[in-house]
């Protein structure tokens, strides 16, 4: 896989869009991740970390005697993680360029394996299991967390919001993904033999202000090229669509809530 089958763009807008997502979502990433219990010493793997991913909540629970690796292909996203690690001062974390769907680790190495958001952009769900399976250790974990766009709205309602929340999950549905790829993770996990499987649902409240607001805007901007050239919208429709959507998320009257995140985990049989 390289940085262009991602559905999304490796624009500076998308690091932006990235780096406020990991925020956003750490404080559920952190109540799902102590469900898990003592991780102390484990060796830890965030497949398509991204800029930030969750390698720091991960490093802080394996702690010094354990061992997190972030693996990314793109370049704008591997310098972002990596400078992330150097300004945390995290040493126990390594950053790997390399595909997440046919990686050089070794098989069987990894208490945990994680991804998020991965399924959803870029679809090839048994390539991404297989790979997930292979590199987790018998009796380990092996976690995900999808997006599942029913709970994703403003509020009072927006019609420019809606025109870009429809044409955003039909641009990832033309590029191979499924916006709504949380639906079926489970299933996913339960057919290939885990056990103890488990699910967790998590939806953030937005006040007026918040930042996530502006979320359709930037998908809409990363894309901006797939929108257009689907025929989704037109350049005026879109941009007309962008400009109303700016003002909604600036109205100090707008909340909102994000989309359902779906984290599902189980155990790889011994």
């Amino acid at each position: 896989m390289s940085s262009a089958d991602y559905l999304l763009s490796d624009s500076a807008s998308e690091l932006e869009r990235l780096r406020l997502q990991a925020r956003v979502w750490e404080p559920e990433t952190e109540a799902w991740l102590d469900s898990l219990g003592p991780m102390e010493g484990w060796h830890c793997l965030d497949l398509g970390c991204g800029a930030m991913g969750i390698l720091g909540s991960l490093a802080r629970r394996a702690g010094a005697s354990g061992r997190i690796v972030g693996v990314d292909i793109d370049a704008m996203q591997l310098r972002a993680a990596r400078a992330f690690i150097a300004e945390n001062n995290l040493p126990k974390v390594e950053i790997l360029e390399a595909d997440a769907y046919a990686s050089p680790l070794p098989a069987n190495s990894f208490d945990l394996a994680h991804v998020r958001f991965l399924f959803a952009p870029v679809g090839r769900d048994a390539q991404l299991m297989d790979e997930l399976w292979r590199l987790t250790k018998p009796g380990g974990i092996i976690a995900i967390q999808e997006p599942d766009s029913a709970a994703w709205r403003c509020y009072p309602p927006s019609d420019a919001w809606d025109r870009l929340k429809a044409a955003i999950l039909e641009a990832f549905r033309r590029g191979g993904g499924d916006f709504d790829a949380g639906r079926r993770t489970h299933k996913m996990l339960r057919e290939r033999g885990a056990e103890d499987l488990r699910v967790r649902a998590a939806v953030v409240a937005l006040a007026p202000g918040h930042p996530y607001l502006r979320l359709p805007i930037q998908f809409a901007t990363s894309l901006r090229n797939r929108i257009l050239d689907a025929g989704l919208m037109t350049k005026s429709e879109l941009d007309e669509a962008i400009v109303e959507c700016e003002q909604v998320a600036g109205d100090p009257q707008t909340t909102g809530l994000t989309f359902v995140v779906t984290q599902v985990w189980g155990r790889k049989p011994v």
